[in-house]
């Protein structure tokens, strides 16, 4: 499996079989260059510009926004119902995570998780996984600390930060160096190799 960083909430993960799915697509607005992947699935946490410009993507993609569990040839994809906020969706409504399990490996992406996982079925989405891609940056997520808690409770193989602000986003919302320095993670390129082997710990990406 690959995975491919295009900034903010968006990754591209292609399967063995050539098959690319991609998580949640932003528009123009968010200041990175737009995500022109060729994707068979698309996957969106929640409906809200900067996680599901669908119109970005090449192809004809099969867009998944609802919870649930899909089945795909050489994956299924589970949609698990959580918050953008911490106030059980008042402030900002509702949310997805998507766990991934194709290859023999367990992949989960958390949109904009605005709280600590509540329920068992939540819980189980995030155990046993290869990587988690998780948001750090804070005000409309949960923030850097309650990342590094969430990801000290499940203990994902990898974990890798996204939704933090760099020179391409200026949103409201920190960058990424509290992060790396509570979990003495580092920096990698914006496309790596996900195996059994690796990589471990935690990083996050650069394009």
């Amino acid at each position: 499996m690959k995975l491919k960083w295009y900034g903010h909430s968006c990754f591209g993960l292609t399967l063995d079989d050539g098959a690319v799915i991609v998580t949640d697509p932003f528009d123009d607005s968010v200041g990175y260059p737009l995500c022109g992947a060729r994707a068979d699935v698309a996957l969106s946490s929640h409906g809200h510009f900067d996680h599901n410009y669908f119109d970005a993507l090449r192809g004809e993609p099969r867009i998944i926004d609802r919870a649930g569990r899909y089945e795909l040839p050489g994956a299924t994809i589970t949609g698990v119902p959580t918050w953008h906020d911490d106030a059980r969706g008042a402030k900002r409504g509702a949310n997805l995570i998507f766990r991934i399990d194709a290859g023999g490996l367990s992949v989960a992406h958390l949109g904009d998780l605005g709280h600590l996982p509540e329920t068992e079925e939540q819980k189980a989405a995030l155990t046993g996984l290869d990587l988690m891609m998780i948001p750090i940056g804070g005000y409309y997520t949960i923030d850097t600390p309650a990342a590094v808690r969430i990801v000290g409770t499940f203990r994902p193989r990898a974990v890798v930060g996204m939704h933090f602000a760099n020179r391409y986003c200026h949103f409201p919302i920190s960058d990424e160096k509290e992060f790396l320095r509570l979990t003495g993670g580092r920096t990698l390129p914006n496309e790596i190799d996900l195996t059994r082997d690796g990589p471990e710990g935690a990083f996050v990406m650069e394009i």
